[in-house]
């Protein structure tokens, strides 16, 4: 699967919507089932789609495949080019998301800004490795807090099953993948980064923060863990490890 780069960041708020009409055209284009299910199948896609895949997917007719895409082409989440055909003839038309993430915020809210602005004052006040150290102590007490919210409701820590865990990742935005080697070791490879815009500019803060969440849920010490490939060292997915 490909990374969603996401460069460009369109926030949709109030201020700026005043006669509803996007957040209207955004819940008709997604309020029908079968279109948010075409549009993730596009954003869990190594590449480009033509109405003819899509609709082999989903069981659908190309005409149908091809109108619902052509919607969300219309709210501008999704981009046409065209893929040349095997035995020649006409190219095909293709599908894929574009690079741009969309926020709505009702009422707006600038949590963003504020985040920014505390990594900024720890990156001028920390050194390095004292910030790195404190970020994934953070992130380790949060992950185990995430994982007592989720059990029984007494209070008592809660250490999550790797699937469990992948199931909150996917409930916070990550795209990520678990696979074991035999050997009590799970594997999570993630394949876009849900703090992107933060951690293109902090990212040893940020990464070591979400790091120690995901040990933290898992109820590991940062020991079980190690990284071999990261999305902020222009991988094409962060790879984690953990011994259970």
């Amino acid at each position: 699967m490909g990374a969603c780069k996401c460069d460009k960041v369109v926030r949709v708020e109030v201020s700026y919507d005043k006669d509803g009409l996007f957040l209207g055209r955004l819940a008709d284009v997604f309020g029908d089932p079968t279109r948010r299910k075409i549009y993730r199948h596009l954003r869990d896609c190594d590449g480009p789609r033509s109405a003819a895949e899509v609709a082999e997917v989903f069981g659908l007719h190309r005409t149908v495949a091809r109108a619902h895409l052509e919607r969300l082409v219309e709210l501008g989440l999704v981009a046409t080019s065209t893929r040349r055909r095997a035995g020649g003839g006409r190219p095909a038309k293709t599908y894929a998301l574009v690079d741009t993430r969309l926020e709505i915020m009702l009422p707006p809210r600038h949590y963003e800004r504020l985040a920014r602005l505390l990594l900024a004052l720890v990156d001028e006040t920390l050194e390095p490795d004292i910030a790195v150290t404190a970020a994934a102590t953070l992130g380790r007490t949060h992950g185990q807090a995430l994982a007592t919210e989720s059990g029984n409701g007494d209070g008592r820590p809660v250490r999550l099953s790797p699937g469990a865990v992948l199931d909150w990742m996917e409930l916070a935005g990550y795209r990520a993948t678990l696979s074991a080697d035999g050997d009590g070791v799970a594997v999570i490879e993630v394949q876009n980064c849900v703090y992107q815009e933060l951690a293109r500019e902090y990212p040893d803060v940020v990464c070591a923060f979400d790091r120690g969440m995901l040990c933290g849920l898992l109820g590991v010490d940062a020991a079980a863990h190690s990284q071999t490939h990261a999305l902020s060292a222009g991988d094409s997915v962060c790879r984690h490890e953990f011994r259970l």
